[in-house]
């Protein structure tokens, strides 16, 4: 339990790391109110990653093999549009955002992970 209460709070901070990351990038594109809502992003966006995430990724898997990855890619990002569209607070503007800062938090995500662990 303290393990996925650490793994949360890490992805939060990775949420706001990624803001800005990407704010230095795209100013304003990419917005988190505060670390409640990082928090609850993160929290929403890990729900959706344990459950629609790999029933998605199963379905379209013969289209990942032929795109080498690049559908994998495009459902984490549409993942990330649902979050900021039912999450108050965190808003992205627009799909070159969202694909830099699925990027960027898969990154920061599993740096942060890796060096907790």
């Amino acid at each position: 339990m303290f393990k996925l209460l650490i793994n949360w709070v890490l992805n939060a901070i990775a949420f706001l790391i990624t803001q800005r990351i990407i704010d230095h990038f795209l100013p304003g594109q990419f917005r988190l109110r505060d670390f409640v809502t990082a928090m609850i992003a993160a929290l929403v966006l890990g729900l959706i990653n344990s459950t629609v995430s790999p029933i998605l990724k199963f379905l379209t898997f013969p289209l990942t093999i032929l795109t080498l990855g690049l559908s994998s890619l495009a459902i984490n990002v549409l993942c990330l549009m649902f979050v900021s569209w039912y999450v108050p607070g965190f808003q992205i503007a627009g799909i070159v955002p969202a694909i830099a800062g699925s990027i960027v938090l898969s990154i920061v995500s599993t740096l942060l992970n890796w060096f907790v662990k």
